[in-house]
């Protein structure tokens, strides 16, 4: 049983927890679960991009989960990249794009710059088909198909969008 934690619409915590899947429970118009995903960025411009396996639809996403309870959005980025892809990036320095609101969760934004071989990664079968590095443009493409998981393109965007912003 996986217990999430319920955040309000300025990302607080509410104290409140709901079982994961739990279809009974009951979230109010200002309450979400939380969702982590993190976009990994080797020096070519290309980004970690995951199939995902057949059994969690086979779409195209980044690498990320829900925020179980207790743990902080951050936490559960190191959590699911070492449990999808068996790679440890607890000591990485790790950028927080900070949070939006669409849909039901609330989805915590994260952004590693880091080349890591493929070789280096051992997938989680059970959740991931397989990975590859992908430029912004065949992201692109993967989004604007409906490839992508529409979430994380969302949130793909809203990475480039920021960078952007930056520059």
């Amino acid at each position: 049983m996986e217990l999430l934690d319920v955040y309000d619409n300025n990302g607080n915590v509410t104290g409140r927890t709901i079982i994961r899947g739990d279809k009974t429970a009951v979230l109010n118009e200002n309450e979400h679960i939380a969702v982590a995903v993190i976009f990994i960025e080797n020096e070519n411009g290309e980004f970690l991009i995951q199939k995902t396996s057949e059994e969690k639809g086979g779409e195209y996403s980044s690498t990320g989960g829900h925020v179980d309870s207790g743990e902080t959005p951050l936490t559960t980025i190191k959590r699911e990249v070492k449990e999808e892809l068996g790679y440890n990036i607890d000591n990485e320095k790790i950028e927080e794009y900070g949070f939006m609101l669409y849909d039901m969760p609330i989805r915590y934004l994260y952004y590693l710059k880091k080349n890591i071989p493929l070789s280096e990664l051992t997938i989680q079968k059970e959740e991931v088909a397989f990975v590859e590095y992908m430029s912004v443009s065949k992201i692109k493409e993967l989004i604007e198909s409906n490839q992508m998981l529409k979430s994380h393109g969302i949130m793909f965007n809203e990475l480039m969008n920021t960078q952007k912003e930056e520059e």
